[in-house]
């Protein structure tokens, strides 16, 4: 996320929102026209060191002692649209993949663990399945830019109750300083660690590194692509509307913050999930979280012809509507989607373990979720923005 708009919202004389934007435009570097969606085209509190504590995550909800720590302010539910914007009504797609709901809870019972992970900043929180007579893929998980390990946990914990080890890690960086080299620096570390066994760590021996997937949102979701680029034991990536941006409020495209699209995208030859938030474009305080020059659609557009890449553009969905526990101020400095947000969170776990199980364990039978049929039964339902028309939701 673009943080500027954190430290110059006081220096700010007057608000400025996004108004009644009706029209999407691209970048002029990525082309004239919108990309086809359809086309194949990234000091916290310690309690529990170590201890396994069995849970059901549900959206919204945290850990005793752990909500938005990393962060503080003021809790907002990133479920809960403000009362300004309209509501939305979208029809709801037949979430069936083979017999199996992947919206819906999976089998597994899910743990969670907080530790030290050699080569990761402060604590990582890792959520787990508690049994499984089999090795389970890996998913390193990346925050967003001045968020937490702890703010994703209905969405990891939900991966992870079908059969996913899901391990959110935390990298180094300040307000006004974060290396994003770093955040695929610690990923790597993490899988080099996780797979040679982390003291105390129950899933230890239920981890099959040689299928990590590596996954994140915004800053993290760019350091997942980055990590897949530069590290071929990552056999897929998942990026939360990633932003190929410098979030620091003092600094721009440097060695340290590189631009990656389009300059490496051609680089790409791991499949690749790219989701969006159709809403991350709008103004709030003057400003964008995800600006349309930078965003998913800048990575889709850049990614070579033949690549394997999932576009998911989520229709009337804000920047920090992936965040599904209270992130205090963080959560209020980017435009939010309509509500009721339900539609689009269902979509957003069905197509993320869809695509998780294509490519982590091979199900060939969901590659439509990717591309295809199954894929556009979410834009005709309404839940994906089909990105070949003109129009987007308007900014509240």
């Amino acid at each position: 996320m673009r943080s500027s708009v954190v430290v110059s919202i006081g220096l700010l004389v007057a608000l400025s929102g996004c108004g009644e934007v009706a029209s999407y435009r691209p970048p002029a570097d990525v082309g004239v026209a919108p990309v086809d969606a359809g086309a194949p085209v990234d000091q916290p509190s310690v309690p529990d060191v170590g201890v396994e504590v069995p849970i059901d995550v549900v959206p919204g909800e945290v850990d005793a002692g752990e909500a938005a720590a990393d962060v503080g302010g003021e809790a907002l539910d990133a479920g809960e649209a403000p009362s300004d914007v309209p509501s939305v009504d979208v029809v709801t797609p037949t979430f069936d993949a083979g017999g199996r709901d992947l919206s819906e809870r999976g089998p597994y019972v899910v743990a969670t663990w907080r530790g030290t992970i050699a080569g990761t900043a402060t604590m990582a929180r890792a959520l787990y399945p508690t049994a499984s007579d089999t090795r389970l893929p890996l998913v390193i998980f990346a925050h967003g830019f001045q968020l937490g390990v702890g703010n994703y946990d209905g969405l990891l914990s939900h991966i992870a109750s079908w059969g996913y080890v899901v391990v959110s890690i935390d990298y180094p960086g300040t307000l006004l300083s974060v290396d994003h080299r770093n955040v695929p620096r610690a990923m790597i570390a993490a899988r080099t660690s996780l797979a040679q066994g982390v003291a105390g760590f129950p899933a230890s021996s239920i981890i099959d590194a040689n299928r990590t997937v590596v996954m994140g949102h915004s800053l993290g979701g760019k350091g997942a692509i980055m990590a897949v680029l530069d590290e071929p034991a990552f056999i897929a990536a998942v990026a939360l509307d990633p932003v190929d941006d410098n979030p620091s409020p003092i600094g721009g495209v440097t060695e340290a913050t590189p631009s990656i699209a389009p300059e490496r995208m051609g680089r790409l030859t791991r499949p690749l999930a790219l989701f969006g938030a159709t809403q991350s474009r709008c103004l709030v305080f003057g400003q964008s979280c995800a600006p349309e020059g930078s965003n998913y659609l800048r990575f889709a557009a850049a990614a070579p012809t033949a690549a394997r890449v999932g576009l998911y553009p989520l229709i009337n969905f804000g920047h920090n509507d992936f965040v599904d526990t209270a992130c205090g101020f963080q959560c209020t400095v980017c435009s939010r989607g309509a509500a009721p947000l339900d539609s689009r969170t269902r979509a957003l776990r069905f197509l993320s373990v869809a695509f998780l199980e294509r490519f982590a364990r091979g199900e060939e039978a969901l590659q439509p979720y990717v591309a295809g049929a199954g894929r556009d039964s979410f834009v005709s339902s309404g839940a994906l923005w089909d990105g070949r028309t003109a129009t987007l939701p308007r900014c509240p």
